[in-house]
């Protein structure tokens, strides 16, 4: 495994390369199960897989966790080589970004919504350092989980959009026994937080059951699973059954792809999740 900190080596060796299948995965490190099945992915499908290790400061507002975000390159590193990834990119931050950089790479509809209106700059961060990697990595194929759904339609229309000639593979949602998924986040909380956290999977279980039951409408399905968090004293920031196509919220299931997404904070740790009908 070759393990790249200098643009300027990367893009040598990746110039170098051809005839080659490239799969990517691009992460902020603090590596799970989660990223390692987007990996696992990848080496089966690809000849060669790269996986950066970027703490993307651009997509954090300044009330949020960038310095507390955890970090331990040594014991990714550990776990990427294990799990026969070809490359590692470990960026420095001033490369990325030079004292001058004053573009953004800006998406203007799905990225109002949802996460984008609660965290208005993030998306403008991560389409600029996607964008950005897939200019220097230069992959066929990109891996991103659908825990994170909003990201990766909008890095899906993105590639559409500006013509990356590039694959993206959405990968499921991983998942503890208990039901929560995995997130670098989950490690904030306690043992009981975890399992109390459970509520969340849970409470969008129940959303989609009641939906495809056609039990009730989606406004009392809201209702429900709201009144399901607060009573586990969980704080909400959203809830939302929407059209997987536009994120738009609907009045009434329709029998076309829905989102039953959510962001909710317990023990002072944000944690989103969704489900797909």
């Amino acid at each position: 495994m070759k393990i790249f900190k200098s643009i300027k080596s990367f893009s040598s060796w990746r110039g170098n390369q051809h005839n080659t299948t490239i799969g990517f995965v691009p992460t902020m490190g603090a590596l799970h199960k989660g990223h390692l099945s987007l990996v696992k992915k990848s080496t089966n499908q690809c000849d060669l897989t790269i996986v950066s290790l970027f703490v993307n400061e651009l997509q954090f507002s300044p009330n949020e966790d960038f310095k507390k975000y955890p970090r331990n390159i040594k014991k990714d590193i550990d776990l990427l080589e294990k799990h026969n990834v070809d490359i590692v990119i470990v960026p420095d931050a001033s490369k990325i970004y030079n004292q001058n950089f004053s573009f953004l790479i800006q998406e203007l509809d799905l990225s109002k919504k949802l996460e984008g209106f609660s965290r208005p700059q993030f998306f403008n961060g991560v389409t600029t350092i996607v964008c950005k990697l897939f200019n220097l990595v230069q992959p066929q194929r990109v891996y991103f989980g659908m825990k994170d759904i909003q990201q990766l339609c909008i890095i899906k229309k993105m590639i559409s959009d500006l013509n990356y000639n590039i694959k993206l593979i959405s990968c499921p949602t991983i998942r503890d026994v208990n039901g929560l998924a995995i997130s670098s986040r989950n490690q904030y909380l306690s043992s009981k937080g975890k399992n109390e956290a459970s509520i969340v999977y849970q409470t969008l279980k129940m959303g989609k059951e009641l939906i495809q039951k056609n039990r009730v409408s989606i406004k009392v399905v809201k209702q429900k699973m709201s009144t399901q968090l607060l009573v586990h004293n969980f704080k909400i920031e959203y809830i939302s059954i929407a059209s997987l196509e536009n994120f738009e919220e609907i009045s009434e299931y329709q029998k076309h792809k829905t989102v039953i997404s959510l962001a909710v904070i317990y023990e002072n740790v944000r944690l989103i999740d969704n489900v797909i009908i």
